[in-house]
């Protein structure tokens, strides 16, 4: 949306307009990006190796099949806060700088995650916690901002319960989807599988920003006109399955009903240190940068252990 901020080529931009196929930004001033910066596309973290590894952390009977630094960081884990039971949602909460942090362990893969991300922001948004951006891995989603969450979760006016309900997969995922150009360039795909629009004519070929045009204009007066055409049906089907793992997220959030542990820390756990990582991924220009990102590895490490 304009005014978000994302990381692109090491340098803090903020997202203005897009026009047409380009995209328009200027210099950010801000510390922290509100979209994290991602590497495209990877292997998804399958729903059954998904459901061995949160088996395996919950028994500890199984920890000493596992090496020896692993066993360890669990155990720092389960001292520190706590290791999640099969089908539950540990979400902890802590404060680091002057931000405060909010981090899940749904362990359903990066593309679940990132929706849920999108989502979940957008109720914080609602109530009022001030979340500046959130980051996600293949197990993790963390989302920060300068609300308190634990002390709002303390004093009722907040709960995780309603926050991480199903329904956030229905008006709040479509005004999501109506905001974003994500099911623009859905559509585009569908409209041109399906013949709407014509990218080549005997003797020539449509430019990408032709196409684009066209789509868009054509997607602007469904919308408008005929909300449930089969191409609109067509291109929401294909967003929900492979851009956004709809299917995914909203077993997960059927399996947790009811199974949400709050953790309020003083500061970051084990667990949350590799997603706390993610954050700060954003290029470090000059000879000393392999030397700022190890020292900021070992800093919450450190942080994580004592």
């Amino acid at each position: 949306m304009p005014g978000d901020t994302f990381v692109f080529a090491g340098d803090i931009l903020k997202y203005e307009a897009l026009v047409e196929n380009e995209v328009y930004v200027s210099r950010s001033s801000d510390d922290d990006p509100k979209v994290p910066a991602y590497e495209g596309g990877k292997f998804p973290l399958s729903t059954y190796l998904a459901a061995r590894v949160r088996g395996m952390l919950a028994e500890p009977a199984q920890w000493p099949q596992l090496p020896q630094s692993v066993r360890e960081w669990l155990r720092i884990q389960q001292w520190r806060s706590l290791v999640p039971r099969q089908s539950d949602l540990l979400v902890e909460t802590f404060p680091r700088a002057d931000k405060f942090y909010l981090v899940c362990y749904p362990f359903e893969g990066r593309l679940a995650h990132q929706t849920l991300g999108m989502l979940l922001t957008r109720r914080l948004e609602r109530a009022r916690q001030r979340p500046l951006g959130f980051v996600a891995n293949e197990y993790a989603l963390a989302v920060w901002g300068l609300g308190d969450v634990a002390s709002n979760i303390r004093r009722g006016e907040l709960s995780l319960a309603a926050l991480f309900d199903e329904d956030m997969l229905g008006d709040d995922l479509e005004a999501w989807l109506a905001e974003s150009a994500l099911m623009k360039r859905t559509f585009r795909t569908c409209a041109i599988i399906a013949g709407l629009i014509e990218r080549r004519f005997p003797g020539e070929e449509k430019s990408r920003r032709q196409v684009t045009i066209s789509t868009d204009l054509v997607y602007d007066v469904l919308r408008k006109h005929q909300a449930d055409h089969v191409l609109l049906r067509a291109a929401r089907a294909d967003a929900a399955t492979g851009l956004l793992d709809i299917k995914r997220l909203g077993d997960m959030l059927s399996r947790i009903r009811g199974r949400i542990v709050h953790k309020a820390l003083d500061r970051v756990s084990p667990l949350a240190v590799p997603a706390m990582l993610e954050i700060g991924r954003e290029q470090v220009y000059g000879e000393a940068s392999e030397d700022v990102m190890a020292e900021a590895a070992e800093d919450l490490i450190r942080e994580a252990m004592e």
